[in-house]
């Protein structure tokens, strides 16, 4: 082993779920480094909203479980086999473990594993000081990329590979239904690649429609006109010919549909929070209008396409105000306070982040 550390650190600080509903600050031993393994402090690890059920409803796959999937750190330690270069480099880590068994391991599809362990879900992640990864998890950056940003590259990962699913080339029109963290990074790299074509943003929230209007979107409030209605209206009458749906409930999938022009593409991204249902109308257009559906699941992450790497690329050159994203930061003992802004209705947010300095 060597290390930037004057002695490997034998206990942490730790948000541990100890149950549905339980997460504690407190102290957790730091995990043993093994060889073909680095030991990543923690500097940034956001809330994601996938996390408000894992912690306040479902609960992970066991207990106690450390949380936290979206996060960036520097390489403070290195195992045995390791190349001690990347001692003291900014990285972030593809949280997924895949088994490298199954039909899906065998093409480089990790996503869709049949025997994964994930960080922050299957096995501790990094609501912590310190996380242990193998290298091949890793995704290095630039000393110049704030961590804060860095951070962001799981959301933006799984952004651009919905936008890649969505075949979106120059001149398409796109609309995206919902206005969290993901839906405007998924706006980001659509426009990118629609260039001269309209990104519409949908979604509920005057105030994060606003937000979205600021950032260059054209926008539709859905509590103030019917979504469809809107769309066509900024689409000459036609509709969008890629829609990506990221929130996961029965009004925003009805709504991609809506929207879609004839022979358009339909993306579902949202995670729902009960069962769905859809009404016999919506049935029947997507049949009319011959819409293609796809299912969009974590990203690429292969010898082929590596979401997370281009997600860096845009982070490091691109002149977009990525940090502007993140709204709130909280030491890890504030954690109250950090899920008491992701769950507030009222309260104005995008990602909400744990900062480690």
């Amino acid at each position: 082993m060597k290390s930037l550390l004057n002695s490997y650190p034998a206990t942490m600080k730790t948000l541990n779920l100890h149950g549905v509903g339980d997460l504690r600050y407190e102290d957790h031993d730091v995990p043993a480094l093994e060889p073909g393994t680095v030991l990543l402090k923690i500097k940034a690890c956001g809330i994601c909203s996938s996390d408000i059920p894992r912690i306040f409803t479902n609960g992970t796959y066991h207990f106690p479980t450390v949380p936290g999937h979206e996060f960036s750190g520097q390489i403070v330690a290195v195992g045995d086999g390791v190349d001690e270069s990347l001692l003291g480099r900014r990285s972030c880590v593809f949280p997924m473990l895949p088994c490298r068994k199954c039909r899906a391991c065998q093409r480089q599809e990790w996503a869709q594993c049949s025997g994964y362990s994930y960080f922050g879900s299957r096995q501790d992640g990094a609501f912590a000081e310190y996380l242990v990864a193998p290298v091949w998890n890793l995704v290095p950056f630039s000393d110049e990329l704030d961590y804060r940003v860095a951070a962001l590259c799981e959301p933006a990962a799984v952004s651009i590979h919905a936008a890649n699913l969505g075949g979106i080339k120059e001149g398409m029109n796109v609309a995206v239904v919902g206005t969290g963290t993901i839906a405007l990074l998924i706006g980001f790299f659509a426009r990118k690649r629609a260039g001269s074509g309209k990104v519409i943003i949908l979604g509920r929230n005057a105030e994060k429609l606003e937000y979205a209007k600021k950032l260059g979107f054209d926008i539709v409030n859905t509590k103030e006109q019917a979504a469809d209605e809107g769309v066509k209206a900024l689409t000459d009458g036609v509709g969008a010919d890629v829609v990506i749906e990221a929130v996961g409930t029965n009004e925003a999938i009805e709504n991609s549909v809506k929207c879609a022009a004839a022979l358009g593409t339909v993306v579902l991204v949202g995670n729902p929070y009960d069962d769905l249902k859809m009404e016999k109308n919506v049935y029947w257009s997507i049949l009319r209008k011959q819409i293609t559906v796809k299912g969009s699941w974590n990203s690429n992450y292969n010898d082929r396409i590596n979401d997370w790497k281009e997600a860096i690329g845009e982070f490091e050159t691109s002149d977009l105000d990525f940090l502007g994203l993140v709204t709130h930061t909280f030491r890890l003992e504030e954690q109250e306070k950090a899920f008491g802004v992701v769950r507030d209705p009222k309260e104005f947010s995008i990602k909400v982040m744990f900062t480690m300095d």
